[in-house]
């Protein structure tokens, strides 16, 4: 399963909801006042004062709350979040390997890379996915073959792939390639995509389970989105469990800022 997961530090912050964010600013803003009430030894003469070294503790337990709440409560919701790509299903865009060999492609890896990313959330509050747009969105429990191979419930994971088709289009994915028709479009014209690994061929045989605009073109309805992973032959995408409602969308990937040596816009 590629599935593509919050980055925090560690993930785990990134994955806190609204109600433990509350809390914690709750237990934070508490101690602050504990902190605030406790009284230096009195001067004569002179109003008791807050005990020296409790006032720079409680000065940093406020700057934590105003950030926390600042980052977890406005700019996560509704501008920027931090991802990590945990698979191989964007490579060589977006990196997330680790050293071994992957049969699927006949790659060998002698390195660990995950790209962490952040993804614009602001942007499809704006406007809406465009052709070769990355976007990050919450697929459908029918995309999650990997507990459905186990006999477990299947999840709406958050996955990543590129924006192939919007709401209009025609997608027919034939002789190694896709071939697309815009409203409009009379014929298909078959798409040049640069960003794929020239190293692997365009015309492995699909999976025997590809349903979706590949034995014939698929016409997207309004609000429908056909997404597919740069790397063709090792992406769990629309080609298998079909289109992704506008709804589901996340957010546009914009910029890789770890590895340092990869610190990148996103094309």
């Amino acid at each position: 399963m590629h599935t593509t997961t919050d980055a925090g530090v560690p993930e785990l912050l990134a994955n806190l909801n609204v109600a433990t964010i509350v809390l914690i600013a709750t237990a934070l803003t508490f101690l602050r006042m504990v902190l605030l009430s406790l009284k230096a030894s009195p001067t004569p003469g002179k109003p008791a004062e807050t005990h020296p070294s409790a006032r720079p503790v409680a000065e940093i337990l406020e700057s934590l709350i105003i950030a926390g709440v600042l980052v977890f409560l406005i700019i996560r919701p509704f501008f920027v979040q931090a991802f990590y790509i945990p698979s191989e299903s964007m490579e060589p865009t977006l990196l997330g390997h680790d050293p071994g060999h992957n049969i699927v492609t006949n790659i060998d890896h002698t390195d660990t890379v995950h790209d962490h990313i952040f993804v614009n959330k602001l942007v499809y509050r704006l406007g809406n996915p465009q052709h070769g747009d990355i976007i990050v969105f919450k697929a459908p429990k029918e995309a999650d073959g990997e507990d459905r191979n186990l006999g477990q419930p299947q999840k709406e994971n958050i996955l990543i792939k590129r924006c192939m088709g919007i709401p209009g289009d025609t997608i027919w994915i034939h002789d190694g390639a896709v071939h697309r028709k815009s409203s409009g479009d009379k014929d298909f014209t078959k798409l040049v995509e640069p960003y794929l690994d020239p190293k692997l061929p365009l015309d492995n045989p699909q999976r025997q389970d590809a349903m979706f605009g590949v034995s014939e073109p698929l016409v997207l309805g309004p609000d429908q989105y056909f997404v597919m992973g740069d790397n063709r032959n090792d992406s769990n995408d629309s080609r298998f469990w079909g289109t992704v409602e506008r709804k589901r969308i996340i957010g546009k990937a914009s910029i890789i800022f770890f590895p340092f040596n990869r610190i990148r816009i996103i094309h």
